[in-house]
């Protein structure tokens, strides 16, 4: 399921909907980090857990400038998402900002992370050929979203040349802990549990559809083989009633 996904993704990353990062000052040195159950050290503002705030107050918190009197809160829970980027997922994801900065809304924005990048969302949803080179490009798009994936290959990175298995942000303090392997094959079981289609049975939907005499029992079949679903055939039977 996606937490098993995401267990593989982010083990490199943090540990609970709680964790977070922050800064108390502008120069080297000034990044605290906050470990659910492994640290006393959250964001001074916090009054409770992260997760019990809403979004805009999240977004309030990031908002703060990086001095010794306030801190600045920066990459927030399980997805480690920080201002910028926070600013924009959580309504691509169908969120307000008056919604719980919970585990359910996080979930849908490490998901909607993941989509709003065509290699990776027509890769997981069989909108492309399960081949090498796909796999690949899916997954590099996932180390340029967290730092701790490895890259598949010899790539110009963030802030220079990096290698296969270095993150992509090598060179400004970020290192890989989750070997593009391993992501690659989390990707390819994520598409299968999507139920994205099969090469042959996309061909061959398509090719129906284009007949302006298609047969609705064959289309009927195809799509049950295509989306992996016996509710969509079924769907489908009853509606041009076969």
């Amino acid at each position: 399921d996606l937490k098993d996904f995401f267990d593989i993704i982010l083990k490199g990353e943090s540990r609970t909907f709680n964790d977070h990062y922050w800064y108390i000052c502008t120069g080297s040195g000034c990044l605290r980090s906050y470990i659910e159950g492994r640290n006393a050290n959250p964001y001074p503002l916090l009054k409770k857990p992260l997760s019990q705030y809403t979004i805009k107050q999240v977004l309030e918190f990031q908002s703060k400038p990086k001095t010794k009197e306030v801190g600045q809160l920066w990459a927030t829970g399980r997805y480690q998402i920080i201002p910028k980027t926070l600013k924009g997922i959580y309504v691509k994801a169908g969120l307000k900002d008056t919604d719980l900065y919970n585990q359910a809304n996080q979930d849908k924005m490490g998901l909607a992370l993941m989509k709003e990048r065509p290699a990776i969302r027509n890769y997981i949803h069989g909108l492309n050929t399960d081949n090498k080179e796909n796999r690949q490009k899916a997954a590099l798009e996932m180390a340029k979203i967290w730092s701790s994936v490895g890259v598949p290959y010899r790539v110009k990175g963030a802030n220079r040349m990096v290698e296969k298995n270095e993150s992509y942000y090598s060179g400004g303090g970020d290192k890989a802990s989750v070997d593009t392997e391993l992501v690659q094959m989390a990707l390819q079981e994520l598409r299968k549990q999507l139920g994205g289609f099969t090469e042959y049975a996309k061909d061959e939907v398509q090719q129906t559809i284009k007949n302006p005499r298609y047969n609705p029992i064959l289309l009927v079949t195809l799509l049950g083989i295509a989306i992996g679903g016996g509710f969509v055939a079924v769907y489908l039977a009853k509606k041009f009633k076969i």
